[in-house]
Parts: C-alpha cells; structure tokens; sequence
C-alpha cells in the first residue's frame, strides 16, 4: 500500500509539472485548473462502498458555446473491503496450510485522459460534464495471514465476483460523469461530482462520489 501511495504522488506530481509548464494563461487571465476530490467510490466487483481520493488538472483547448472544453487528467485512488468467508484453494491439496479468509481488501488506482465541458452561461454556478478513457489499476489482498486475494486457482467466490487473479491487473475503462463548480473567489472553487466507470471485467464497473475544492492558474 505504501508502494501504491508512492506511485500516486509520483505520476500526478509529473503529470501536474508538465502541464503546469505547458500551459499559457488565455487573454481573459484564465489557464488551467486544478481541483482535489474526496468522496467514496462504490464497487468495484461488488465490494463495499469505501473512501476515494484525486487530483486532477484541466487545461483549456477551445471556447465552444456558452461553455469551454479543457483536456483532462484525473488520477484516483480508492480502498474497499468486504468480509465473506472462502478457503483458499491450495488448501484442497494441504488441508489447513492457509486460514479461512475473512476479509478482502481492493485497492484501485484510476488514470483518466479525457475531456470536460464546462458551462460557463453564469459566473457562480458552473455545471460540468467529462467523459475519458482510461487505466484502472486493481491490487487485492486478503486477511487473516495477507494472503494475497487472487491466489492461483482463485477461490470459487473471488472468481464469481471477476477479482482480478494473482496480486492484481491493469484494465482499459471508459469514465464518464458530471458535476458542478461554486466559484467563491475568481480563483477559487468548490463542488461536487459523480462518475461511472465502466471496465470490461465481470462486475468491474464501479462510480465514484465526491466534493470538489480547486483553484484557477
């Protein structure tokens, strides 16, 4: 887990410095934006609900209508756990080697490139749609004993879930959602939003809930 943290910070720090250098400020004084989001993401693989966090950057491309079209970087990470009870598999063949598992814990890292469309018709209030592909990164592991989630042969219940098997897979997704931004300041804004993330996996679509909290640059 302190591996995954590592990784998140790395990627969004990279991606945040690149941007920042790439990007002008537009005639109207307005560049980029960033925005934290904290919520709870739901799912996937029918797990319980549990906490979600992320950073994004949009930059903008085009001035389409009463809104603005920014390119998108979204970087989440989410933990979910669910208890239901499974023996591991290779306990077929050495009854008792590992303890009945109890407890499976999800982690997912999401990398989005995508597009938002921001409706800016009012000063204050300023609803948004995106839509993306993306990379969702899905790591599981089990308790008592850290025996890893998808241990080869799966458990029949981790299988019937779709679990990724072994210590975790790299999926391909398509995100998309909506929201709306609260401008307090010029520069400073608040809000909520909502996505769906679909995964071609069995049970692999998760949504994720979330306020806002960002700055203009």
């Amino acid at each position: 887990m302190k591996r995954v943290r590592i990784l998140f910070v790395a990627i969004f720090g990279l991606v945040s410095f690149l941007m920042w250098e790439g990007t002008g400020v537009s005639e109207e004084g307005m560049g980029g934006e960033f925005a934290l989001i904290v919520g709870s993401q739901v799912g996937p693989f029918k797990t319980d609900a549990g906490w979600y966090l992320a950073g994004e950057i949009g930059i903008p491309l085009l001035e389409i209508g009463p809104g603005r079209l920014l390119g998108l970087v979204n970087i989440g990470l989410a933990k979910n756990d669910d208890d239901f009870t499974f023996e591991p598999t290779v306990n077929a063949l050495v009854p008792g080697a590992l303890p009945t598992q109890v407890n499976v814990d999800l982690t997912t890292v999401t990398i989005v490139l995508g597009l938002k469309y921001k409706l800016l018709a009012s000063p204050i209030i300023q609803p948004f749609v995106v839509a993306g592909p993306g990379i969702d990164i899905f790591l599981n592991d089990s308790d008592p004993g850290d025996v890893v989630g998808g241990i080869a042969p799966q458990p029949d219940p981790l299988r019937e879930r779709g679990f990724p098997s072994g210590q975790g897979n790299a999926e391909l997704g398509l995100h998309m959602g909506g929201g709306v931004d609260i401008n307090l300041t010029e520069k400073v804004f608040v809000g909520a939003e909502g996505r769906f993330n679909w995964v071609d996996r069995d049970n692999g679509a998760f949504a994720t809930f979330g306020g806002r909290v960002g700055f203009r640059f």
